[in-house]
């Protein structure tokens, strides 16, 4: 069984989509914690109580689904470019859930969710042919641009149609369905962790009997 919690409903939608295209061992075996995740800004025995919290509620969806745990991610956005800070909060967030959960990956999206549809702009004109990412933004280490959702709320497309919060899953089951996965436009240190810890729970969890 693996295990995904996030911020709100759109997150978690959306992380299943991507979690089970990089790792296919996780199709029909991912549940969710519904639970609105406040890691990020917590410290010392606040984020240890906010953690024990989180862990019960995974123990607890274990026992109700009479499955182990083999990984659980956990997903919050920093709300801020990269910076040297990114690194900081990751480990000290990770490193907290790894005493109460052995294979928990944080996913911390640098700046958000949303700067990582801007790796893929091919797949936002696939979603919806009037839009169209300017130049400007493709090819870009999308970590350090400050409001990816700004940019595809104002930028992407200037008819009716524009992106709304809810399309998120909807844009990454399009970059996947399209096979734009493989081929991002440019980079996010955040993306490629996260692709990683994927691989990681496929390779050394699910393929051991866990699940």
């Amino acid at each position: 069984m693996v295990v995904v919690a996030g911020e709100d409903r759109n997150d978690r939608a959306s992380l299943r989509i991507l979690l089970e295209e990089i790792c296919p061992e996780m199709r029909g075996r991912i549940v969710e914690i519904k639970d609105k995740v406040r890691l990020r800004e917590a410290t010392g025995s606040n984020l240890r109580d906010r953690v024990d919290t989180l862990a019960r509620k995974v123990r607890a969806r274990a026992k109700l689904e009479q499955a182990e745990v083999a990984c659980v991610f956990i997903h919050e956005d920093l709300d801020a470019p990269e910076s040297r800070g990114y690194s900081e909060v990751h480990q000290k967030v990770e490193r907290e859930l790894r005493t109460q959960l052995d294979s928990a990956h944080y996913v911390l999206a640098v700046a958000e969710m949303e700067a990582w549809m801007l790796l893929f702009p091919q797949a936002l004109t696939a979603m919806v042919s009037t839009w169209k990412l300017p130049a400007k933004h493709q090819g870009r280490d999308t970590g350090r641009i400050t409001d990816p959702k700004k940019i595809l709320m104002g930028e992407l497309g200037k008819g009716k149609r524009r992106y709304r919060e809810s399309d998120a899953s909807d844009v990454f089951r399009t970059i996947v369905d399209g096979g734009h996965l493989a081929s991002p436009k440019g980079s996010n240190r955040s993306w490629d962790r996260f692709c990683s810890d994927a691989r990681e729970c496929g390779s050394s969890h699910l393929r051991v009997g866990k699940g």
